[in-house]
């Protein structure tokens, strides 16, 4: 998966990947990361517009940045979905205000802090997707 410390441009290469943030230019500079290591980004700006596309198809991951707002509404919503419906889809928490282990007591597997570091997020997910 990886090369020479950067990931490869097809290491996430069927991953379909939902991107949370209200912000256009964090949501175009993840998908832009992610898309590069070959994943299906289909990003949105609200947890309401997440659900919808949820309704749709299921994704692998959620990448949730101000995930300390989301947390309190959308992540709970989506943990009482049927798993069929994606009630367990992994999440990642991106951001400052939540850490590590309030991540985890949300629902979230994993948090990144910003500044972002882009392979370590192309990590984060690969490494997801390999825990069964």
């Amino acid at each position: 998966m990886s090369c020479g410390g950067f990931y490869s441009v097809d290491s996430l290469r069927g991953v379909w990947i939902v991107v949370v943030d209200a912000d256009p230019r964090g949501r175009r500079a993840l998908v832009d990361i992610l898309t590069y290591c070959g994943a299906l980004v289909t990003p949105v700006a609200s947890g309401r517009e997440a659900l919808d596309v949820m309704r749709q198809v299921k994704p692998d991951v959620l990448v949730i940045t101000s995930a300390e707002d989301l947390a309190a509404d959308f992540l709970p919503r989506v943990r009482s979905l049927k798993p069929e419906e994606g009630g367990v889809v992994a999440a990642i928490a991106i951001g400052r205000s939540l850490e590590g282990d309030a991540a985890r007591a949300r629902g979230f597997q994993a948090h990144l802090r910003t500044p972002l570091d882009p392979w370590e997020l192309c990590r984060t997910v690969s490494n997801l997707m390999s825990v069964p």
